[in-house]
């Protein structure tokens, strides 16, 4: 096999294995896909934990997800602050304590 079609192999196998790979927060779920599972569950609700970040931060919320880890869930959010800082938040989804 000649040096060009091998390498071409490996790239297709390395696209191949991201494109099946799961995501990064693997037990994480968008914003908002996570109503069903915030009812179910009876976690403070996506706007209030949003309305407190926003209020306790003073930022703008960039990205947030509800995640799971050994049965206890999370918000975890990313935060652009006034001054252009970008802060990671995990929040307790049951108490909405950071």
């Amino acid at each position: 096999m000649c040096w060009a079609m091998r390498q071409a192999a490996i790239w297709a196998i390395a696209i191949a294995i991201l494109m099946i790979a799961p995501p990064a927060h693997a037990g994480c779920l968008p914003w908002k896909s996570a109503g069903p599972v915030i009812a179910k569950n009876g976690l403070v609700p996506g706007n209030v934990i949003y309305k407190t970040v926003q209020a306790k931060t003073g930022g703008k919320i960039l990205h947030a997800s509800l995640c799971e880890s050994n049965g206890r869930y999370f918000y975890k959010v990313s935060v652009l602050g006034p001054k252009g800082d970008v802060t990671n938040h995990n929040i307790d989804a049951k108490t909405g304590q950071f």
